[in-house]
């Protein structure tokens, strides 16, 4: 585990988790069904894992409109996107050791999902994978901006620290920007070397290790 100099540990937190991955194993079957939704739109430029990858270095949807994508066709894509993110996500697992990490966190702080997906597809793999918990799940169907939904669940707990946990650059920039201390993670998406460069306030290799941060 490895802290950012002058970082302090706050005994009352609000914890909000990434579900793609932090808890969900997905990059596989989301980078196919992604491009292929994109794909169908007319928009091809999604040609690689690498640049998709990409997008996860700010906020996806805005990183997806930078690349070319029409602002316009945003909610057609989510229509094709939904019910094939949900079928496909019967075959995602979660990584080794965080349905364990997850339900220890929320029997003792309140335990947000704050993700990029839609928030029937983390539900339904929560209940498939019987992951309790989780007091509220706020997808891109919810809002677009993880800015915006972590400043949401801070106001409701305003005597809580707010804490998130990411696996991309991306997550890590808009839960500093919403004011959080931010957690990086490095069995997702992103490499160690590349979160480093987005200088979190942590970064744990394990679920295990984030569990000990969380709660020590």
């Amino acid at each position: 585990m490895e802290i950012a100099e002058g970082v302090q540990m706050s005994k009352q937190k609000v914890v909000m988790f990434d579900f793609d991955g932090v808890i969900a194993d997905s990059f596989n079957i989301f980078f196919t069904e992604f491009t292929r939704a994109c794909e169908e739109l007319g928009f091809h430029k999604l040609n690689s894992k690498e640049v998709l990858l990409s997008l996860f270095d700010g906020n996806l949807i805005l990183s997806l409109f930078k690349l070319g994508f029409p602002p316009w066709k945003l909610r057609e894509l989510f229509q094709k996107f939904q019910p094939r993110i949900a079928e496909a996500n019967s075959r995602v697992k979660p990584f080794d050791g965080i349905k364990e990490t997850l339900e220890d966190i929320s029997r003792t702080y309140p335990t947000y999902i704050i993700s990029s997906n839609l928030s029937e597809a983390v539900r339904n793999f929560l209940t498939r994978e019987s992951i309790n918990g989780i007091q509220d799940i706020l997808g891109a169907d919810v809002e677009t901006s993880k800015v915006k939904k972590i400043k949401q669940i801070s106001k409701k707990h305003p005597n809580h620290k707010p804490y998130y946990i990411g696996d991309t650059c991306g997550d890590i920039k808009e839960g500093r920007e919403a004011n959080a201390i931010t957690v990086a993670v490095t069995w997702g998406w992103h490499s160690k070397e590349r979160l480093l460069k987005s200088n979190p306030d942590y970064i744990v290799d394990t679920p295990e290790e984030l569990r000990e941060l969380l709660l020590s």
